[in-house]
């Protein structure tokens, strides 16, 4: 287009179409600006250091578990991926029937030809639950006395019946699995009695019904909390839960035989001094957040962590690819060293050999940035990483705490906020009933009706009015 061939007029005409498809280009520029904003924002949610690689590995196929390079798949809980070479197939253990039904047949289904007597039998076992039965609705004449003596009022109680509400062990020990195991809303709990069985209840009345199993249960949890005091080492973490809308924390105390949630609304060093006493000799395997060396000095870091940071600085600064090579060595030949049954004093001398590749490690000259941090962390650490070395108990991650975590994890997904604190006493016991209960090869749901009875039994006895001695 020769442009000295354009009348003003048709020059400003084409000037104004310019100007107004260069104010297009920049609103659309602007508009992506905002969306790689926000994809990035979600981007640094999902793949940074301390998110757990069940996250971050989301099987697309850029996925890091897509890679070839054995190398790059390194366990940090002492084991390698997948079913050793050779394993022997698990099947399903066959039941006993409990009846026998002789199935025969008469005449041949082409010809119709009569059979005379059968040669063989193919036996197939069929398993089948009964119909869900209705429900048992009892009542109970509670029959009222008064004493001719003292004055005293007193009604009659049957093991069966419970002091209050109107219903039994249990509809309060399934409201509390299918809150907490089938994780249905208390509108869907009500629905799935009246389906199944005819009984008609509210929505409100399955949340009393699993307060009931909460209040019921509260005794074995601070059992739980007794238990996992007294214990040698203790896996703690905490995650982010809504209470009310204000951001408050569920922390989680495991052991190999006990779990322990704790809701509360402070992310301190206050909290694992309330739950194991201020006291607690054990030790603590945990991640590097503050409130826990505020609590003790004796902790072992999660080495899963430091290898995830060390791994992703790796990949923002070169200076960082030497640093997370030679963590991931020294913690691989620790691991295989540890295989064997080395004595307390080998174990002693391992662990100061592992300190003094740590803190040359620390020393390295480095320039600022992420590298510069991630050598500041682990020399912040230097007496807390190697603990699981001189300690045979001890685990050098913390996967136990991350896994306590999953179910409370999803939950919160589903319920998105605990009202107020009668819901976080509920979530805290049931979550940390099942929990032991299943990490002890116990029925959540026969458990569940032999708490209930039980409390029911030491609130009788406790409402039982003392006898004054006449002395």
């Amino acid at each position: 287009m020769d442009w000295d061939d354009l009348s003003k007029d048709e020059l400003l005409s084409r000037f104004l179409q310019m100007e107004e498809r260069i104010n297009e280009l920049e609103e659309k520029l602007e508009e992506k600006d905002e969306r790689i904003e926000e994809l990035e924002t979600r981007l640094r949610k999902y793949e940074n250091p301390h998110t757990p690689p069940s996250k971050r590995r989301s099987g697309t196929d850029e996925s890091p578990t897509s890679q070839d390079d054995e190398d790059d798949d390194v366990r940090t809980d002492g084991g390698t991926p997948g079913r050793k070479d050779g394993h022997d197939p698990e099947w399903r253990s066959t039941a006993d029937p409990d009846e026998e039904v002789e199935v025969t047949c008469d005449c041949c289904p082409e010809c119709g030809q009569h059979f005379d007597e059968s040669e063989g039998v193919s036996p197939r076992l069929v398993e089948e639950i009964p119909d869900p039965q209705p429900p048992e609705i009892t009542q109970y004449n509670r029959h009222c006395y008064q004493c001719d003596s003292c004055g005293t009022e007193t009604v009659a109680t049957h093991p069966n019946c419970p002091d209050e509400g109107q219903f039994g062990v249990n509809v309060i020990a399934q409201s509390a699995l299918s809150r907490y195991d089938y994780r249905l809303p208390y509108r869907k709990i009500a629905d799935r009695f009246e389906q199944l069985h005819g009984l008609e209840l509210s929505g409100a009345s399955a949340w009393h019904a699993t307060e009931r199993a909460a209040r019921a249960g509260r005794c074995e949890y601070e059992q739980i909390r007794r238990q996992i005091q007294q214990t040698d080492v203790v896996h703690i973490d905490e995650t982010g839960i809504k209470r009310d809308g204000e951001q408050a924390w569920i922390w989680t105390f495991t052991t190999e035989n006990h779990t322990l949630y704790a809701v509360r609304e402070s992310r301190g060093s206050d909290v694992p001094a309330e739950v194991l006493g201020e006291d607690f000799a054990g030790t603590v395997i945990c991640d590097g957040w503050t409130a826990y060396p505020a609590f003790s000095d004796n902790l072992q870091r999660c080495w899963a962590h430091i290898l995830r940071e060390a791994e992703d600085v790796a990949e923002k600064q070169p200076e960082g690819k030497p640093i997370y090579d030679s963590l991931r060595q020294l913690y691989v030949a620790l691991q295989t060293r540890l295989e064997s049954d080395l004595t307390i004093r080998k174990r002693a001398e391992l662990q100061r050999v592992a300190r003094r590749e740590l803190e040359s490690l620390v020393e390295r000259p480095v320039p600022d940035g992420p590298v510069a941090t991630l050598l500041g962390k682990i020399e912040g650490g230097l007496d807390h990483w190697l603990t699981f070395v001189g300690e045979p108990a001890v685990s050098p991650t913390n996967n136990a705490a991350e896994n306590a975590l999953r179910e409370p994890v999803v939950l919160r997904k589903l319920i998105g906020t605990l009202r107020n604190d009668r819901g976080m006493f509920v979530h805290e016991t049931v979550l940390s009933l099942l929990a032991t209960w299943r990490q002890q090869g116990r029925n959540p749901y026969d458990e569940l009706k032999r708490v209930s009875r039980d409390n029911e039994m030491v609130s009788r006895a406790q409402a039982v009015p003392a006898v004054e001695s006449s002395e």
